[in-house]
């Protein structure tokens, strides 16, 4: 479940041969004693994971095998705390034996083998559009960032920035998904409050006509900046003062927007009248 790669675009998992996703009963999902921590219990973290869970859903799907004689249908290999929260959550009553947990199936001996040694990172990377739109699903069940921050592994920053993203039509995430966007333009889409003009952008960029400088120009359109050039002649005290106001952004890749351009027009008048 937790991700700790940093938020960018996930490399395709490296397997002998691509596994295939399979849907397991809850029932039916056991823990291999091959799972190098199969012996130790559930932590103090797993009633937390076990609630981001109900929010979001299992985000990174755990790789399981074939069980054997006397073992459940399916056992996993990797995942075994989202077992333990899946588990906690059955005995909650908030799911039942049947609820479908979504799986990577590992067939072949090697498949095996990578599931067990090789951190999640490097096996079962989640797509930085699922991250987005899950931390969307737990926003909505009024979980903190905090928690969120601790449950999927990012620094609470990068988790407020996510968080911005996951307001997008949801056609961009899917262009993201299908690689037609990059995380950076899909930034820009989320300074772009028209949902539909974010809807027929993305379905450009679905069919390869999507041009950086088309959503730039609507994002920049009628907004003044820190780089306004009345704005180095008054400067941010005066603008202050005459209660102006200011808007970082949260992705520090544009200028400060100045939200009252009225006030800074009449402190520019001010200060060049005596010129």
């Amino acid at each position: 479940m937790t991700a700790t790669a940093s938020p960018v675009e996930s490399p395709t998992p490296q397997f002998p041969t691509s596994m295939a996703n399979v849907q397991v009963r809850l029932a039916d999902l056991g823990l291999a004693k091959e799972n190098l921590r199969s012996s130790e219990p559930a932590d103090d973290g797993v009633p937390q994971l076990a609630d981001t869970i109900l929010a979001a859903g299992v985000i990174m799907p755990p790789i399981v095998r074939p069980g054997r004689k006397g073992e459940q249908a399916f056992m996993a290999l990797d995942g075994r705390r989202r077992r333990f929260a899946l588990l906690a959550l059955l005995e909650r009553g908030a799911i039942t034996d049947d609820y479908a947990v979504e799986c990577l199936l590992a067939e072949t001996p090697a498949q095996q083998a990578a599931a067990i040694v090789l951190p999640n990172t490097e096996h079962a990377p989640a797509h930085i559009a699922d991250v987005i739109e899950a931390i969307g699903r737990l926003r909505k069940a009024k979980m903190e960032t905090a928690a969120i921050s601790c449950a999927l592994g990012y620094s609470e920053i990068e988790i407020k920035r996510l968080d911005a993203l996951a307001g997008v039509h949801a056609s961009v995430l899917t262009a993201l998904r299908k690689g037609k966007l990059t995380l950076k333009q899909v930034r820009l889409f989320a300074r772009l409050p028209d949902k539909k003009q974010q809807a027929e952008l993305a379905q450009n960029a679905m069919q390869g006509y999507f041009q950086d400088y088309q959503l730039r120009t609507m994002v920049e359109r009628d907004r003044v900046t820190a780089d306004d050039a009345r704005f180095v002649l008054v400067g941010m005290d005066r603008y202050l003062a005459a209660g102006g106001r200011v808007s970082s952004d949260l992705f520090g890749e544009m200028p400060d927007a100045l939200l009252d351009p009225q006030i800074l027009e009449e402190a520019w008048r001010e200060r060049v009248q005596p010129l």
